[in-house]
């Protein structure tokens, strides 16, 4: 079964309250957090995708310290009584905020934004009388054992790779061999194969499947790398390479017969390169109240 992950995608997402238990409880503020409508997009009347989107401004969050976020909703109602919730969304993941290679520290200082989105209100209404919930900030400074950092990690090829920071957080990452990663699938093809003939195949049925199983087996693309990873309570937020000046490129991972394969979009990782792992802690998870009032409506 592939199963894909991607990291980086815009946040949309929102959920009414109660919550699900979360593996890494957030740390929760005492009071509300200071926020202010941004931008406000309003598509009543609009053919498709009737929506209304906010982006809102955390005063109190410097950009460059915000690595992820999400919006939980608990009401929303615009000023004619209307219910702007969504009774059909899902519970949102914490949504990786990209972070731009073109930011200067100046960039980085300013108000950190989050988006969310909301049913459309009633055609006659002037404003959103109320929006209230929890805004759950992920900031991985609050935290050193939020983020690991490998230099040179293409040199782990076939090894674990040791960082106090993922042994703190139960994660364990190994970089796989090419060799290993034939011997795997050999293994794997062996154990069918001996499936079939306690099954009582006949073997050229058996042939043929194991054919088939070996051409279909996943295949590395040019620009992956193949990893096998152990992360029990799914503190992995984001796994990202650093190349030799700095610049972070957001990784994409997809799972596959029990590989996972790490990639992006500007090519293989070099040998010099780092790896960055951000997982999420009790003490880089932040949830803080927010209500924001009478929101005029264009």
């Amino acid at each position: 079964m592939l199963r894909v992950i991607i990291v980086g995608a815009a946040i949309t997402s929102l959920i009414a309250l109660p919550l699900a238990a979360q593996k890494a409880r957030p740390q929760s503020g005492t009071g509300p957090i200071e926020l202010s409508v941004k931008q406000l997009n309003d598509r009543r009347g609009g053919q498709f995708f009737e929506r209304l989107q906010l982006v809102v401004e955390l005063p109190g969050v410097a950009s460059g310290d915000l690595s992820g976020a999400r919006v939980l909703l608990r009401s929303a109602v615009d000023d004619t009584g209307r219910n702007l919730l969504d009774p059909d969304a899902g519970e949102p993941g914490l949504e990786t905020i990209a972070k731009s290679p073109y930011e200067d520290a100046d960039d980085r200082k300013k108000p950190a934004t989050v988006s969310f989105s909301l049913v459309s209100p009633a055609r006659t209404a002037t404003s959103v009388k109320e929006i209230a919930g929890e805004i759950e900030l992920y900031m991985p400074s609050k935290d050193p054992n939020s983020s690991a950092s490998v230099p040179k990690f293409l040199s782990f090829k076939g090894k674990l790779i040791s960082h106090k920071a993922l042994k703190a957080n139960g994660v364990e990452i190994s970089l796989v061999s090419d060799q290993q990663f034939e011997a795997e699938k050999k293994r794997q093809a062996e154990l069918k194969r001996k499936e079939m003939i306690k099954e009582e195949y006949p073997e050229d049925i058996i042939a043929s499947s194991i054919e088939s199983f070996l051409e279909y087996f996943p295949k590395p693309e040019p620009n992956d790398v193949v990893l096998r990873i152990k992360d029990p309570k799914s503190a992995i937020q984001s796994v990202s390479y650093i190349d030799a000046s700095g610049e972070e490129k957001r990784g994409f991972l997809r799972e596959d017969e029990g590989f996972m394969f790490l990639s992006n979009w500007e090519g293989p990782p070099e040998a010099g390169w780092s790896l960055r792992v951000d997982m999420k802690t009790a003490k880089s998870l932040i949830r803080r109240p927010f209500v924001l009032a009478d929101v005029p409506l264009p």
